[in-house]
């Protein structure tokens, strides 16, 4: 068990669980995680609470000093060199825009889509993905939003809030093969917003 914190019983918001997110990501690339534990500790880093609750998360991985390092007690533990601070979300702005990725592009862990009356067409069927899970924060209005995804990749949605007369058509269906990256769509989509989800087919040498 992890030894208590005074400041465990804080709330943490999106910003502390991105973090999280992040560094579970550097532990699974440097090999200290299975593709299972990784899922598991990222679903609950989205049902944490306090501090407490995602120190447990990480526990026993040697990122885990730099989840808090405003904290007096990490502080103290932590190395001479100054720790590595994950970067935040990159924002695409559609703001009577149109924000287009395909082809071979690199993905970034965490993407914020914001803006009204545009259009987003992120299609990840070619792109270089950072690790098991991308998450991709949808802020927007009056809106088209085109996503597509290759033969290995699943793509979740069930954070994404739809108000107005928004729609989700999800035309891809699950993975035709596992081993792929999870794409994690949250946020909130409003004013007849229309989510469109298309999935690749699989090139025919891989069969």
């Amino acid at each position: 068990m992890a030894p208590d914190h005074a400041d465990d019983h804080i709330r943490v918001g999106n910003s502390e669980r991105e973090r999280a997110i992040a560094l579970l990501n550097d532990a699974f690339s440097g090999g200290y995680l299975e593709i299972v534990e990784f899922e598991d500790r990222s679903e609950a880093v989205y049902a944490a609470k306090t501090r407490g609750d995602l120190r447990v998360v990480l526990e026993h991985l040697p990122v885990a000093g730099h989840l808090f390092p405003d904290s007096p007690v990490v502080a103290a533990a932590l190395p001479a060199q100054a720790p590595v601070v994950p970067a935040g979300p990159v924002q695409f702005n559609a703001e009577w825009e149109t924000v287009r990725r395909k082809g071979v592009w690199s993905v970034p862990p965490n993407i914020l889509v914001t803006g009204s009356m545009g259009t987003i067409d992120l299609d990840f069927t070619n792109a270089t993905l950072p690790g098991p899970l991308v998450n991709v924060q949808l802020q927007v209005s009056t809106s088209t939003v085109k996503l597509r995804v290759g033969a290995d990749q699943e793509i979740r949605y069930s954070e994404l809030d739809k108000s107005g007369w928004s729609s989700i058509k999800d035309k891809g269906g699950p993975p035709v093969r596992p081993g792929g990256s999870v794409i994690n769509v949250s946020g909130s989509i409003s004013a007849m917003t229309g989510v469109t989800i298309k999935r690749s087919a699989a090139p025919a040498s891989q069969f």
